[in-house]
């Protein structure tokens, strides 16, 4: 005869608070996802910024004022450079995504239907127009981010202590944890910036000695895409030889010359210098990231994906099992 087994599971009420207290903490996280996102981007701002201010610091320059002005110069040197492209980079941008179907039939061996491309792409210049329309309410953003830096940076000399509050003598491993985030995080924002300006700037240049239309819009693209290792720069190569091959040969040949003339610059000379201090992620594990971040929450988070991959990897070498409880813990 087989004797039945009973299963008893036995719930506490310590146990139902946390799982509904995960429930809501979770609800409230997709609920303040945009927000989140920008406290996120005031974090990446402080760490780029923070070890300029803490380098002043020392010769007695004062932490307010000098990051005050290392915020509104990189603040208003931005505004600049968008105010001065921003006409031209619209304009020939919606004049290339106007062009484009044209330029692609011109190119491409199989000859699409009259108009089947073009319907794709023919309520685009539309949402240029839109989002140019909101630039005044992303500086109201970018400005309110900037505010949050500032007072970020002027209480992160004070990490160490609000950690040891909080957490006792485990604050000092939190606080290895996070300077060592604010040394990789650091690196890789600076890096990526003066990257995505660098490879910008001498693909403009490059398109314009060959003569190649839309230089501003590819060279904007191919900036741009250096947000996306490995594969960014191949992929900017793509429009750039289209519209050369819809002119002549010998301009897409010229603009793939270009932009294998950059990728070397960058793999070999840009890259090595300006991020010798980032370990670099692999390439899998970059798209993989990017893709989810876009899926999640649309392109905002997946430019965010890979810093939170490298901060994520930096918390993951600090957590190990405990031998007694299996539990995860920071080592």
């Amino acid at each position: 005869m087989i004797k039945k087994k009973h299963i008893i599971f036995e719930f506490s009420i310590g146990s139902i608070f946390w799982v509904l207290f995960s429930l809501a903490a979770a609800y409230i996280l997709l609920r303040l996802a945009s927000v989140i996102a920008l406290l996120f981007i005031a974090i990446l701002i402080t760490l780029a910024v923070c070890p300029m201010v803490d380098y002043l610091e020392k010769f007695r320059v004062n932490r307010a004022l000098s990051s005050m002005v290392i915020l509104l110069a990189t603040f208003g040197t931005i505004i600049f450079a968008v105010v001065s492209l921003a006409a031209p980079l619209l304009d020939q941008t919606q004049l290339f995504l106007q062009k484009l179907p044209a330029i692609i039939d011109s190119v491409s061996p199989i000859k699409l239907a009259d108009g089947s491309l073009s319907a794709q792409f023919a309520n685009v210049p539309g949402k240029v127009l839109t989002f140019a329309l909101d630039t005044f309410s992303a500086f109201i953003t970018a400005f309110t981010v900037i505010v949050i830096s500032f007072y970020m940076i002027q209480d992160l000399h004070n990490l160490e202590s609000h950690l040891k509050f909080w957490f006792g003598d485990k604050g000092h491993r939190y606080f290895v944890i996070a300077e060592k985030l604010e040394v990789q995080i650091g690196y890789w924002v600076r890096g990526e910036l003066l990257l995505m300006l660098l490879v910008g700037l001498l693909s403009y240049i490059g398109y314009l000695i060959i003569g190649l239309p839309f230089a501003i819009s590819l060279a904007f693209i191919a900036g741009m895409l250096e947000l996306i290792p490995n594969i960014g720069p191949t992929i900017a190569t793509i429009p750039a030889v289209l519209v050369g091959f819809s002119i002549s040969t010998g301009h897409g040949i010229a603009a793939l010359i270009v932009s294998l003339i950059v990728q070397q610059l960058e793999n070999n000379l840009i890259v090595p210098k300006i991020m010798q201090h980032v370990a670099g992620l692999n390439p899998i594990i970059t798209i993989v990231a990017i893709m989810i971040g876009f899926q999640l929450g649309g392109p905002l988070l997946a430019i965010l994906a890979l810093p939170t991959v490298l901060s994520a990897r930096v918390i993951l070498s600090h957590i190990q099992l405990n031998k007694d409880t299996t539990i995860p813990e920071i080592d």
